[in-house]
């Protein structure tokens, strides 16, 4: 879909149209999901985070500044969500499930690269992880990055860098870029 058209469907949302809300919506979900997943690591967990922003934003919709701003506005509010998550994980440490079990069923589901990939980005810090699949995963720019998670884009492109280095030393690679 094109800006222009993107933009004329979350002007009509903003206005109460539910089904260009629904359209708007249908474009970007799996991207939501996609980001949500690499963040939380669990798809239920990823689920519920998309479920929670997608309805905030639809009842905060009428507040969207800027039309054109949509996407990264969702992925603003899904960022939150995930933040949300994520300190609920720390609050319940000792219940959550080891690195080792979820290496176990990431090995169970994919090629032995794909875990191998997986098992260092797993790695990575939080916010080269957030930053990382917001770059790779949804496309954005770092001042986009930066815009939707408040972090100063010099430090967005540090985490971006400083992560795909350390999963290119772990992985040995000698290639140019780790998306």
């Amino acid at each position: 879909m094109d800006r222009f058209r993107k933009a004329k469907l979350a002007a009509k949302a903003s206005q109460g149209d539910t089904q260009a809300f629904s359209e708007l919506y249908g474009e970007i979900y799996k991207q939501l999901y996609f980001y949500a997943l690499s963040n939380l690591r669990s798809s239920e967990d990823a689920a519920d985070a998309v479920q929670d922003a997608v309805l905030d934003a639809f009842s905060e919709i009428a507040k969207l500044k800027k039309a054109s701003a949509f996407d990264s506005w969702m992925f603003k509010i899904l960022s939150s969500k995930i933040k949300q998550k994520q300190k609920e994980y720390a609050e319940r440490a000792a219940e959550l499930w080891d690195i080792n079990e979820s290496a176990a069923i990431i090995k169970e589901s994919c090629s032995f690269e794909q875990c191998e990939i997986l098992e260092e980005f797993a790695a990575l810090s939080e916010n080269e992880r957030l930053c990382i699949t917001l770059n790779s995963i949804a496309g954005y720019r770092c001042s986009e990055i930066s815009e939707i998670t408040g972090i100063k884009a010099s430090t967005v492109r540090t985490y971006i860098s400083r992560g795909r280095l350390k999963m290119r030393a772990k992985l040995n690679l000698n290639c140019k870029e780790v998306t």
